[in-house]
């Protein structure tokens, strides 16, 4: 690939899909902490429509994550534990993961929550 083809590429595809994708985990993650679930369930799903392999299924598990922690909010427990056991399935495999987002602390942040205010 010639540098006009790299450039062309580079144009077509900013921001590139790998930082897009950390991008939305990380804005997911802060709003999670938040406890702005559905922000953070959205940006969830955007990390989601842009990973490939196994970050898909991390970010599809931070949806459920997101989604049992809007059910504690609401104060629905049993959604709630559903949810949240689809998101521990999920992201099983990547609770060692600290990059881009520590997944191991969101779980423990939701597990925590008080439920509604």
């Amino acid at each position: 690939m010639n540098i006009a083809e790299w450039y062309e590429r580079a144009a077509q595809e900013w921001p590139p899909r790998d930082l897009a994708f950390k991008a939305a985990l990380r804005r997911g993650a802060q709003e999670l902490l938040t406890r702005g679930y559905g922000r953070a369930s959205r940006a969830f799903a955007d990390a989601s429509r842009l990973a490939e392999g196994d970050d898909r299924e991390l970010a599809r598990g931070l949806v459920h994550l997101a989604a049992a922690g809007h059910r504690l909010k609401a104060g629905e427990a049993d959604s709630a534990t559903r949810q949240l056991a689809h998101a521990r399935r999920r992201l099983a495999p990547a609770l060692g993961r600290t990059d881009p987002v520590d997944v191991a602390s969101l779980v423990a942040a939701v597990e925590r929550d008080p439920g509604p205010r």
